[in-house]
């Protein structure tokens, strides 16, 4: 699972999250905690026992993110941050969040702690104050704007993603103006891809008409291969990548993925790269393929600094 080639670890090191969204796996289409997750975290006992010096020393990259949880919600995630900048100084850490957990000192911590070259924070915020609680259900606007304020203050690099549907795709332009005003460094537009998983009604339509894709026939340029990288669960599970987790434990379209069930996530490592060139996993060839595979979310980059 660890080889000598990894350079980029994506950590999800909890399943809190105080927010509902409707296309996360973490629950049911926004409605109670998914059945096959548990409410877990790992600790900073955790990696001093289970990442050696050696293992941290060698990466280029950690990122605190997560398919189930939000990263700020983790007990001991600044304790963590600090223990691997100290073991390596010049790696670079990430962390993708809501930005409504936590109150303003941590934040100020977390921004004290973010201060190599190309550390950051994205924000995930899906419209304006009137808005963006639509998707991020139970994400508190004025708790948002308090910590990002707080954080920037610090100096410290934020990154906002905007996830657009049909409610809030007039707000567009606008949310440009508001992101470079908070201090955001980088601003990505983007629509989601998981209108062919979520079909029932569940509140949200995509911002323009969605067409069923084909995955039947299609190249694949495989994320983990290019990335140098592995993910790690809060349950202390090493995975192929995120996208494979994710579709392991998702409740909604569950029956999309019985092929990757065959196996453990360890047996997974041997089995997804054997297979790629002739029987990929079904998860392979939505998310790695490269005619409308995950890039194809990303519709607008900006940078404003």
């Amino acid at each position: 699972m660890w080889t000598d080639s990894i350079t980029y670890l994506d950590v999800e090191p909890t399943s809190i999250c105080q927010a509902a969204c409707p296309m996360c796996a973490r629950n049911v289409e926004g409605k109670g905690l998914n059945p096959y997750i548990t409410l877990k975290s790992l600790d900073l006992n955790w990696f001093k026992e289970n990442l050696p010096s050696w293992k941290i020393k060698q990466l280029e990259k950690i990122r605190f993110g997560g398919n189930v949880g939000d990263p700020a919600a983790t007990p001991e995630l600044l304790e963590i941050i600090s223990h691997v900048k100290t073991i390596n100084p010049a790696i670079t850490v990430g962390l993708n969040t809501n930005g409504a957990i936590r109150n303003t000192e941590w934040w100020k911590q977390l921004g004290n702690l973010l201060t190599g070259e190309l550390d950051y924070c994205t924000f995930s915020i899906d419209g304006l104050e009137d808005t963006n609680h639509l998707h991020r259900r139970n994400v508190r606007w004025d708790l948002l704007m308090n910590n990002l304020q707080t954080y920037i203050s610090t100096g410290a690099t934020a990154h906002c993603d905007m996830l657009v549907f049909e409610h809030n795709k007039h707000q567009v332009e606008d949310f440009k103006i508001f992101a470079k005003e908070q201090g955001f460094t980088l601003l990505f537009i983007k629509e989601t891809d998981r209108w062919d998983t979520y079909t029932n009604d569940i509140g949200l339509k995509p911002a323009h008409p969605y067409k069923k894709e084909s995955y039947e026939s299609v190249d694949i340029s495989c994320e983990r291969d290019r990335n140098n990288s592995v993910y790690l669960d809060y349950l202390g599970k090493f995975w192929p990548c995120c996208h494979m987790a994710e579709a392991y434990l998702n409740k909604i379209g569950y029956e999309l993925h019985h092929d990757i069930r065959q196996h453990d996530n360890k047996e997974l490592f041997d089995v997804y790269s054997q297979r790629l060139n002739n029987k990929p996993f079904f998860v392979c060839k939505r998310v790695c393929n490269t005619s409308n595979g995950k890039k194809s979310q990303y519709k607008e980059q900006l940078r404003f600094r």
